[in-house]
């Protein structure tokens, strides 16, 4: 019954067939969202006027197409490659898988509000009022997290590593020349690698709430819960110092407080709640 006395309707109940005909129909959506996107980013002109002139022979074949993926990745290079590095081509397609990598990523960046809309119609049906606004804050804090992270690896961990890498490069007496593919795939691998590293407070929050973690718990075990962060940040970085794995850690700190601040709070209200 709702508050007026009058029972809600119910809703309509669909079949297996039906619901896996809906999640393909919604992925198609995802997918034709991505895929156009990345080719948008991977194959429009930087300077479309250009473009189209010089391929109708207005301007001299000298004119060169650059795609607006070739921008980011030079701002890439820009702030992240050192200067005595220079960037390498092991084969003919290298260039292309990396732009390739690039625009499919950037495609899932730009449509991640269609891909989040989608995943949500297919399965809000199937949730009650209270678990649609403890998703919404699950989804929110995991996007907020997850781009904290990112933002903190592109701005301070990955320009410190190259450095250091530099450093082991010249020290052997190497040639500073760095293979475009292993550029581009450390700056991926480390930028999801440390989002999803700063995300872990939401699978905490959610073990508390479910009652299967106390905020006890947490405390008496903050030490081993920061040995593994600090263990699994090694792993994650390449850097072989300490320096990426203390940048990393700061923040983890202050976040896993703020998270057992939150716990506790979790816990007042379910007591209030049961007292009533």
């Amino acid at each position: 019954m709702n508050d007026n006395g009058k029972k809600p309707l119910e809703e309509k109940k669909m079949t297996f067939m039906e619901h896996t005909v809906e999640l393909l129909q919604r992925l198609k959506i995802i997918f034709i969202s991505v895929f156009g996107l990345g080719l948008f980013v991977g194959f429009f002109p930087i300077d479309i006027t250009k473009f189209f002139t010089s391929f109708f022979g207005f301007l001299p074949s000298s004119v060169e197409y650059k795609p607006l993926v070739s921008l980011i990745f030079d701002r890439m290079k820009k702030d992240l490659l050192p200067k005595e590095a220079s960037l390498i081509a092991g084969s003919f397609i290298d260039t292309a898988y990396v732009y390739l990598l690039i625009s499919i990523l950037i495609g899932v960046v730009l449509s991640s509000p269609i891909i989040a809309y989608e995943l949500y119609k297919f399965f809000n049906p199937a949730l009650y009022p209270h678990e649609r606004k403890l998703a919404a804050k699950i989804v929110l804090s995991f996007v907020g997290l997850f781009f904290m992270g990112g933002f903190l690896c592109y701005k301070a961990i990955l320009p410190i590593t190259f450095k250091i890498l530099m450093w082991f490069i010249e020290s052997a007496g190497a040639l500073p020349l760095i293979n475009i593919n292993d550029f581009i795939q450390m700056i991926l691998v480390l930028i999801i690698g440390v989002g999803l590293l700063y995300t872990s407070p939401i699978y905490i929050v959610l073990l508390v709430q479910k009652g299967v973690m106390s905020s006890e718990y947490l405390t008496k075990n903050r030490k081993f819960i920061y040995g593994a962060f600090i263990i699994i940040a090694a792993i994650v970085t390449p850097d072989p110092t300490i320096v990426s794995d203390t940048i990393l850690f700061i923040p983890f700190v202050v976040l896993y407080e703020a998270t057992v601040l939150i716990c506790k709070h979790i816990e007042k209200k379910r007591f209030k709640k049961n007292e009533v």
